[in-house]
């Protein structure tokens, strides 16, 4: 590995001056000049026609977090950790530090072809996230193959570094998709966006194993105008919706499993959490709404999701169940009391970049109320008691500089009673509705640190 190291070092010398000149070529094999430049803080290489050009998008998040609990957790036990050497079972916080993100990107534009390369490393794991080779048609109409985030929720296609919290909320991390394998076509204007695709599913070990059966699929779409956009005022509505049959595991009846952590990622429970058994096909709504006036910026949604699901009788045959309903919504206020407000940016139709003061930074307060419901009684038969939740967070976020955050935020949790990490949650051998009638409530205190480069 050293040696890995240092012959990458070494070959990256000579790209790594400034002012450092050197060739590329073009795509009939002429010499074109190419410069080397810093610019926002990244490091780029591009052809002085413009044709060609490579830059760095690297990342690194270290949170230090506290969780303190306003229910009683005494006596409660937790599914132990199969990773630790030792683990009694007793329910407790995970308070200390972490890396939230290590991310290593590299993004390239060669004549009217875009690719994007990007691992993150956090928690001693490699994931690769973006991976994806696209073609743009004319400046406002592209289309995109690989591994990449389905067209859904504002907020899930934000770049985490301009997040205005340390998470994004509990129902956008549940329902609002992720990153799939797919091809999505997308269009747009100043005043209007639009992106739609197939889906497969996301890249996991599953893909290596033999007999799991065929990969679930999907139709994703999202649509988005903005009638005001200027310096002052900008406003945008939107909506989106998907379609999905579930992945296979090795079992002809599929199922679907819903989870989200609480808007904190130091300790790795998930509080709601449900895995439901024999669905065939599933399909999530959202619309989301902002308003940015001046330093002001308010945005929300509302996600809805609705499952097709039956049960399987002891003759094999198969027994239509009522359909399962989850929903969630989420508010945020953002304030910038020193600087101006994220830009408005109408190839993506979400809030992006600031300007960050040479003098002082950015100051910014924001407030969110976010709230999930993973539970489901429309069917006696069959319910579905994943947990619902309340989360009310606050947050100051200083930027000195364009490429660094010092956050600071404070979360509440409100769980309901079936908030128990899909049953690993108990006590005595009992579930935690049984002996917590109330849910596990706690405290977070969260310290980030952002760098971008």
């Amino acid at each position: 590995m050293k040696k890995i190291l240092l012959a990458t070092a070494i070959g990256l010398l000579p790209i790594l001056a400034p002012s450092q000149e050197t060739e590329t070529y073009d795509k009939d094999g002429t010499s074109v000049p190419a410069r080397v430049y810093f610019k926002d803080g990244k490091l780029h290489f591009a052809s002085k026609n413009e044709k060609f050009h490579l830059w760095f998008d690297n990342r690194i998040y270290i949170d230090a977090s506290y969780y303190s609990p306003t229910s009683d957790i005494a006596g409660l036990s937790s599914k132990p950790n199969k990773d630790l050497d030792e683990d009694d079972g007793i329910f407790r916080f995970n308070n200390g530090v972490s890396i939230r993100r290590a991310r290593f990107a590299l993004k390239a534009e060669l004549y009217n072809w875009f690719a994007e390369f990007d691992l993150d490393f956090a928690y001693n794991e490699v994931e690769i996230k973006d991976m994806f080779l696209g073609y743009r048609f004319n400046d406002h109409i592209s289309i995109q193959a690989g591994h990449f985030k389905e067209p859904m929720s504002m907020e899930r296609l934000t770049s985490s570094k301009y997040l205005s919290s340390n998470e994004r909320p509990m129902p956008v991390e549940m329902f609002a998709g992720g990153r799939r394998l797919g091809v999505a076509a997308t269009a747009w204007n100043k005043h209007w966006w639009v992106s739609g695709g197939v889906f497969g599913q996301q890249v996991d070990i599953i893909q290596k194993e033999k007999n799991r059966g065929s990969d679930g699929y999907g139709f994703t779409g999202r649509v988005a105008v903005s009638p005001i956009v200027n310096d002052v005022l900008t406003l945008h509505l939107g909506g989106y919706a998907t379609y999905r049959t579930p992945d296979a595991a090795g079992e002809e009846d599929r199922l679907v499993e819903f989870r989200t952590f609480p808007e904190s990622r130091t300790d790795r429970r998930r509080f709601v959490r449900a895995e439901i058994p024999n669905v065939n096909h599933y399909a999530i709504y959202g619309i989301e709404a902002a308003v940015r006036w001046d330093k002001l910026l308010v945005y929300g949604e509302y996600i809805f999701t609705d499952l097709s699901r039956y049960k399987r009788n002891t003759d094999g045959t198969k027994q239509s169940l009522k359909n399962a309903t989850f929903n969630g919504w989420y508010a945020t206020a953002s304030y910038m009391i020193l600087g101006k407000q994220r830009r408005y940016s109408p190839e993506d139709a979400e809030f992006g970049p600031m300007e960050v003061r040479r003098k002082g930074g950015n100051l910014e307060i924001s407030a969110r109320a976010s709230h999930v419901n993973l539970n489901d009684f429309h069917d006696a038969s069959s319910v579905v008691t994943g947990g619902k939740a309340y989360a009310y967070n606050a947050t100051l976020n200083w930027y000195p500089i364009r490429n660094v955050l010092l956050g600071l935020n404070y979360t509440f949790v409100d769980n309901d009673k079936y908030a128990d990490d899909k049953g690993h949650i108990t006590q005595n051998g009992l579930a935690l509705s049984q002996v917590c009638p109330n849910g596990i409530d706690f405290n977070i205190i969260q310290l980030r640190l952002l760098v971008s480069f």
